[in-house]
């Protein structure tokens, strides 16, 4: 049985309410810049709304340019290259992954913690349906629906974990380009169902709440 819960979070974010940087680029961003909301206590059914004014006329290149930097999260992390994540997270990044990895930063904590964590897998993460606010001309923030699909290995090899969500996530625009500044990964169903084996028996598949699958191959960080 797939059972939908509400997409909310309890977990509290460190103050980031500010971020300065300078850019010597044409569209110059310097001085303190106030970042939107991340959106992490965003009900499921409120984001049509917060949204809403991302349907006015945008900066087509920059929203492009946003698109291109979340495009990379999969190529790093299911070709486990984790320190090309510094093309998609900020060097200060926050990202809160819920459990059991939960808030990690800076970005050098989040390519150590997801390369020991995803060392026993191999991975497939597929980007769904996104929209994209620009909040000025230097900071954005983003909603895009994720399936994150994990296959054992070794000792773990036919085992396999399923995750489904969203990265709501806010963005600035760097010298070296659009940078994640903050990740909330939201889970948007709590799951336990029930399969066949191979030898036709049924068996109980994920007692974990939002993770479909043997939650066993996933490697936690303590």
């Amino acid at each position: 049985m797939w059972v939908k819960v509400a997409l909310t979070a309890s977990f509290l974010w460190p103050s980031t309410s500010a971020f300065t940087f300078s850019d010597n680029s044409s569209h110059a961003c310097s001085g303190s810049i106030t970042l939107p909301s991340n959106l992490t206590n965003t009900s499921l059914s409120a984001l049509p709304q917060a949204f809403s004014s991302a349907n006015q006329a945008q900066d087509a290149v920059a929203l492009d340019q946003i698109r291109n930097t979340l495009a990379l999260y999969p190529l790093c992390i299911d070709g486990k290259d984790f320190a090309s994540l510094s093309l998609v997270f900020a060097s200060d990044a926050v990202a809160n992954y819920s459990a059991p990895l939960n808030i990690l930063t800076p970005l050098s904590t989040i390519e150590t913690v997801l390369a020991a964590s995803l060392a026993s897998v191999t991975t497939q993460h597929l980007l769904g349906t996104q929209d994209i606010q620009l909040v000025g001309p230097c900071a954005a923030r983003s909603v895009t629906y994720y399936r994150a699909a994990h296959f054992g290995e070794g000792v773990y090899e036919g085992e396999m974990l399923y995750a489904y969500g969203q990265y709501r996530d806010v963005l600035v625009r760097l010298p070296e380009g659009w940078r994640v500044k903050e990740r909330t990964l939201a889970y948007m169903v709590s799951l336990r169902w029930w399969m066949r084996s191979p030898l036709h028996s049924l068996k109980l598949m994920s007692t974990q709440g939002p993770l479909l699958g043997n939650a066993s191959i996933f490697t936690p960080q303590a």
